[in-house]
């Protein structure tokens, strides 16, 4: 696993590189928006590391710009509590995001729990309802024709509910699987990430949503 972690608290980058290389973790530091930036168009990673508060470019101005060429998963580092910074880092196209305090041991998990979802090594078939073809191992997705690119995530939960369409899959499920965690009273990660991909996805040739929300128990890729 390769890593890249941007942020500019240098003791704390430094501690993390030291427990995560015990793990067979290879993790760059970058302590700026500038240089994260440039060290993902030298260098391919598996993760990035982002924290919200940097210098020269905000987290969320590094997040739009690799989100313009990379679907690499990004991990968002926050303010613990922050609700608004998760909810915007979410809607960004960030595929997960962990508040501080954190253990290396938590983070360690998060990362490989997210790797397991979103790696190549998904089934090579396409999966097709009407105008909408999804090819999991490129978390691409195209509607009539017009390819989309999708985050890691959120090709995990396409996956999951056009496999099941025109059944309604529960949100602890959806969590359990695609975020590693139970849902919350006031967890929106799920939700954030089914927004986004509805509006990248569009409306069905008849106007209609294609992933439903199922009152009281979850969400529905429509048959």
């Amino acid at each position: 696993m390769r890593v890249l972690m941007i942020d500019d608290d240098r003791d704390l980058c430094e501690l993390l590189q030291a427990v995560l290389q015990r793990s067979q973790v290879s993790v760059a530091l970058a302590h700026d928006g500038e240089s994260g930036v440039a060290m993902m168009d030298k260098e391919k990673f598996d993760i990035v590391l982002l924290d919200v508060m940097l210098p020269a470019a905000s987290g969320f101005d590094v997040l739009q710009r690799v989100r313009m060429t990379s679907d690499v998963v990004v991990i968002m580092l926050t303010a613990k509590g922050d609700e608004q910074d998760r909810i915007k880092g979410l809607d960004l196209g960030a595929d997960d995001y962990i508040p501080k305090p954190f253990s290396a041991d938590e983070l360690l998990a998060r990362m490989r729990a997210i790797l397991r979802r979103t790696n190549k090594k998904q089934v090579n078939n396409s999966i097709q309802q009407e105008d909408v073809v999804f090819y999991p191992t490129r978390n691409e997705v195209e509607v009539a024709g017009k390819t989309v690119t999708l985050t890691g995530v959120e090709s995990v939960v396409l996956k999951m509910l056009m496999l099941r369409a025109g059944e309604p899959v529960s949100r602890g499920h959806l969590y359990r699987t695609v975020l590693n965690r139970d849902p919350t009273p006031y967890d929106r990660s799920l939700d954030t990430h089914v927004s986004s991909l509805r509006k990248k996805l569009g409306p069905t040739v008849k106007g209609s949503q294609r992933i439903l929300s199922v009152r009281g128990v979850g969400y529905q890729y429509a048959s």
